[in-house]
């Protein structure tokens, strides 16, 4: 773990380095989800129903699973994987379909909710502790669905592979159902140095230095936070979004044997026009 005090001093060449601006798509310096602390406060934003944070509200999500399960005439018969789950808020309404299912997510709290309080409601659902990225269905699920921007946030090389690995999840004209960020999307340019008690990133005192850094090519905002703990101590955590056109994503998926055959505005349904921030995508395996 980086350090920026030594003997006593404070290392300006080591602060100045851990709030440089990375280069496009750097990782964060931990695994921060793995985090017991951060987990548990990701897990209280997701049920927190009138917040669009983790999740998005209570509201949206109904909305959302209303409209998405109207176009992929969602029944007994589909089989459904939801990547990037969470505790389950999509795959609950899903599964009152009556279709099957499968829920993944890398984070060990949030599925422990999802056990808890969904799968025992509804046999018709499981959920596995799993990186998207390291799946290996073949031929599995009739509709696959990533929400909340996640495609946005992978490097171009993380989004080819996981296409391919959903292609082959897919059965024959499988769906895909994701929504992206658009390059209409404002940047947040709010900026700060903060000192905190305790913040979403620690239960300890310590400062957080928060960064907005803009990339061209491929166009993409980053957010940068850097958390200094009382001994000098530094954890950097960091996110990407993909600012999409339509052309780009089209190209993309083509390129990975997907027709885009719907777009609209979001996953509820409301209509594309010209200064749509979000896409809500429904493609299908060709």
């Amino acid at each position: 773990m980086m350090r920026i005090i030594d003997s006593n001093k404070i290392n300006f060449e080591s602060l100045k380095q851990a709030i440089a601006k990375p280069e496009l798509y750097e990782k964060s310096t931990d695994r921060f989800w793995d985090d017991p602390y951060i987990s548990q406060q990701m897990l209280d934003l997701h049920l927190n129903p009138e917040i669009e944070s983790a999740s998005k509200t209570k509201e949206t999500i109904e909305k959302e699973t209303s409209f998405i399960i109207q176009v992929t005439e969602m029944d007994k018969n589909k089989t459904v994987i939801d990547l990037g789950c969470g505790p389950g808020l999509y795959v609950r309404e899903f599964a009152k379909t009556g279709a099957k299912i499968t829920g993944v997510d890398i984070s060990k709290n949030s599925l422990q909710y999802a056990v808890k309080n969904i799968q025992s409601d509804y046999e018709n659902t499981e959920f596995k502790k799993m990186n998207y990225m390291d799946m290996d269905y073949q031929e599995s699920f009739d509709i696959a669905t990533m929400i909340f921007y996640d495609f946005s946030v992978l490097s171009e090389d993380e989004q080819s592979i996981l296409l391919s690995r959903i292609h082959r999840a897919l059965r024959k004209d499988g769906l895909f159902v994701l929504d992206v960020v658009t390059e209409n999307r404002k940047p947040d340019l709010d900026e700060r140095i903060s000192v905190y008690e305790s913040s979403f990133w620690s239960s300890k005192p310590h400062m957080e230095v928060f960064k907005v850094f803009m990339y061209e090519n491929p166009k993409t905002e980053g957010h940068q936070y850097t958390i200094i703990d009382e001994e000098g101590y530094i954890r950097i955590i960091r996110f990407y979004n993909r600012l999409f056109n339509l052309d780009d994503i089209t190209v993309l998926f083509k390129r990975h044997n997907f027709i885009i055959e719907k777009v609209y505005k979001n996953l509820m349904g409301e209509p594309l026009c010209g200064n749509s921030e979000t896409f809500g995508i429904f493609a299908r395996k060709i």
